[in-house]
């Protein structure tokens, strides 16, 4: 089964093989400016010991608009991959069997139907863990320093570094090989797969994800800076915001203020200069709430999501082994 699981997708293998290289050869140069670019600012020494005042304001702003629209850039054109891989891959493991009239061959041998499969889909998932696990670990020295001063929650971040590629991956994979036995054609087996990848991958994404834990609530002075992961060149702690769900102004009971206040406030402070704005603002006792999940809290929703998406490809992969078994030679 090794020998043959190899000679029908070796091909595969090595486009998985080419893929990585070109990660390599596009984002490792990347890599290294912007960690030249990292220790030139002195960026790390900020977010270490939380030196504030403007040199770090200004270091950390220039570090960021120099490079974080080209690592969000370059990462969009990979955000796909996962799901591509997976149909590509399970859409023709029986799909093309079915179309080439091979499984004739292939399933009256010895070795019975299930277990071809199972052997099968237990040899290309590890295929799929072994590339998905080296991109992920590409992507993420490539992001690593604008990790540090964004936030590894953002969506190019937390979709590609970490556990939770090879979990879209495996899925997308699954739901091809369950394809491949409903539709028995490769195209269409791939199509449905790319379709139900994105189909859970986006409401996971959007809605469910920042569900994963009940998120963290902090009150700030109104004036202070607040940025993706917290105050500007504040150190570094396992409590620093990691995702900012929301962020307003709240009144002294915690209860956010009206939307007809708000803007009687902003034209207020518009008509001010910094200090008195900053009094003005301190002497109606409003506080900024943020809702957020802690930065610290990265590798849980990583186990939480690829385990999600691990655990229902199984279920895919399940139900093809099911109507397999069921089905008349």
């Amino acid at each position: 089964m090794i020998w043959l699981t190899w000679r029908q997708h070796r091909v595969q293998a090595f486009a998985g093989l080419t893929l990585i290289g070109l990660a390599a050869l596009v984002f490792l140069p990347y890599g290294h400016a912007i960690r030249g670019a990292y220790d030139q600012h002195g960026v790390g020494p900020c977010l270490v010991h939380g030196t504030g005042g403007d040199d770090c304001q200004s270091a950390m702003s220039a570090f960021m608009s120099q490079f974080n629209g080209i690592a969000n850039h370059l990462l969009t054109w990979f955000t796909p991959i996962p799901g591509l891989i997976g149909a590509v891959v399970g859409g023709s493991l029986l799909g093309r069997e079915y179309e080439h009239g091979t499984w004739r061959l292939a399933w009256t041998q010895a070795v019975p139907r299930t277990r071809w499969l199972t052997a099968k889909v237990l040899l290309v998932g590890l295929g799929i863990v072994t590339i998905t696990a080296s991109l992920s670990a590409v992507f993420g020295w490539f992001r690593a320093p604008i990790d540090n001063v964004s936030s590894r929650f953002s969506s190019g971040a937390f979709d590609l570094e970490g556990l939770s590629l090879t979990g879209y991956t495996l899925f997308a994979f699954a739901a091809g090989v369950l394809a491949g036995q409903l539709f028995r054609r490769t195209v269409p087996a791939m199509v449905a797969a790319f379709a139900a990848f994105m189909a859970l991958r986006l409401p996971v994404e959007f809605w469910l994800r920042q569900r994963y834990q009940p998120p963290a609530t902090r009150l700030l002075p109104p004036t202070g800076h607040w940025g993706p992961i917290g105050p500007m060149a504040a150190p570094i702690t396992p409590d620093t915001p990691g995702w900012t769900l929301s962020k307003g102004l709240v009144d002294k009971t915690g209860h956010p203020i009206s939307t007809a206040l708000q803007e009687q406030i902003s034209r207020r402070v518009d008509a001010l200069d910094g200090p008195a704005a900053d009094a003005y603002l301190r002497g109606l006792g409003l506080h900024l709430k943020v809702v957020y999940q802690p930065a610290s809290r990265f590798w849980t929703f990583q186990i939480i999501e690829a385990s999600l998406f691990i655990g229902l490809a199984a279920a895919l992969i399940g139900i093809a082994i099911g109507l397999l078994h069921r089905r008349n030679a």
